[in-house]
């Protein structure tokens, strides 16, 4: 399977003039002692303001890593895809930010619902995560909601990594699951039953973009509060540790 690095950093080349100086920086981070990989994005609707194509990013990425001579990994993202929108991405990328968010809160067929509750009993009750100082004190009820707001965002997911899977091939991409773009942030035990809802549709995640607390304005500042959300982050990554042996 392709594996992202333990390290990268997502630049966009908007304009397709700054894939050199981006590739630069990640050379001068290398010369620093710090191995990260540089993965352009650009999603649908910024290829349609400008008029730009999908295969633009992956020819200049080329090009800078040619010109550069970078011999480590490097990735394209096809940002932000939708069913409707992926097939164009499909050649030129490698790695596919599945966008599902504005199916979150959508109804959910009763009878998935009960069976994913029947599956995941492990999610009822006192849940240890490493990390976390208190477990997770929970309810069948209060999972079944979780599950309730999240299942056919989830549903969604495994739809869209299949028809990608189908055209390229299992193993030949990475596959992230963003639900970022949002007005309410998942919480720790949101994002426990998130991933629990991917394993069963076996999607293999390499990274997950959820919303966190505070507000971003895009292109300006992200507004919050910095001690609340480091201790969010590092929640959200004992979840994440957690579901990883789980599923």
């Amino acid at each position: 399977m392709l594996q992202l690095p333990k390290y990268s950093i997502g630049v966009g080349d908007r304009f397709a003039h700054q894939a050199k100086a981006q590739l630069r920086a990640c050379m001068l981070a290398q010369d620093q002692g710090i191995d990260v990989v540089p993965v352009w994005n650009k999603s649908n609707r910024e290829h349609t303001i400008i008029g730009s194509d999908p295969c633009s990013v992956r020819t200049a990425a080329d090009a800078a890593v040619g010109q550069l001579g970078w011999s480590k990994p490097y990735h394209v993202d096809a940002d932000h895809i939708h069913l409707d929108t992926v097939d164009r991405f499909i050649a030129p990328s490698d790695f596919f930010t599945i966008d599902v968010a504005h199916f979150i809160g959508q109804p959910a067929d009763t009878a998935d619902l009960d069976a994913f509750l029947a599956r995941h009993g492990e999610l009822t009750g006192k849940v240890d995560i490493a990390g976390i100082p208190e477990p997770f004190d929970t309810t069948r009820d209060s999972i079944a909601q979780i599950a309730a707001n999240y299942l056919v965002a989830i549903t969604e997911a495994g739809k869209i990594y299949r028809h990608i899977a189908a055209r390229r091939g299992e193993g030949t991409f990475i596959t992230e699951v963003s639900m970022d773009e949002t007005d309410v942030p998942q919480s720790p035990p949101e994002l426990l039953v998130i991933l629990a809802l991917l394993a069963d549709q076996h999607v293999p995640i390499q990274t997950i973009a959820p919303k966190f607390t505070g507000r971003f304005n895009k292109g300006v500042d992200y507004v919050v509060d910095v001690s609340r959300l480091a201790e969010e982050f590092e929640s959200d990554i004992a979840v994440v540790t957690h579901a990883v042996q789980s599923y």
